[in-house]
């Protein structure tokens, strides 16, 4: 049997990947110091931050966690000497929604029947057919 290995692992032997890799761990951990050294107030809504060319910019979760930001610019400015940084830049990044949000519902075994009962009485044929069609993907048959 062969022996299993994260793909971790593989993309660390591509030249390319492995320097991407590394870059994004870099990315991460700077990240991580930035959202450390802010505020209280706003740290849990830094989804991510970036520092380039002494310019550094936060990403918040909300418009209103932006505009708060925006009110502790000199504050956070402060904080962030030691990194050079001369200016500072707020956005927006929302972010992901939760997995189950993403997965579509089934219907219900009463739903689809209650659907094919409906797709009986209706005199429009394409309708009919599209109410028949919704039934049976909530029963799992193909059609």
């Amino acid at each position: 049997m062969r022996e299993l290995h994260h793909i971790g692992d593989y993309l660390n032997r591509l030249g390319p990947m492995r320097e991407r890799l590394a870059r994004e761990r870099e990315a991460q951990r700077l990240a991580e110091t930035i959202r450390a050294q802010l505020p209280p107030q706003i740290q849990g809504h830094c989804v991510e931050a970036r520092l380039m060319d002494g310019r550094l910019t936060l990403f918040l979760d909300s418009t209103a966690w932006l505009t708060r930001a925006r009110f502790l610019a000199q504050e956070i400015l402060n904080a962030f000497t030691s990194y050079h940084v001369k200016a500072i830049e707020f956005q927006v990044k929302l972010p992901p929604p939760p997995p189950s949000a993403q997965v579509r519902p089934r219907l219900s075994a009463a739903a689809a029947e209650h659907l094919l009962a409906a797709a009986e009485q209706q005199r429009d044929p394409q309708l009919r057919q599209t109410l028949r069609r919704l039934a049976s993907r909530g029963l799992g048959l193909n059609e």
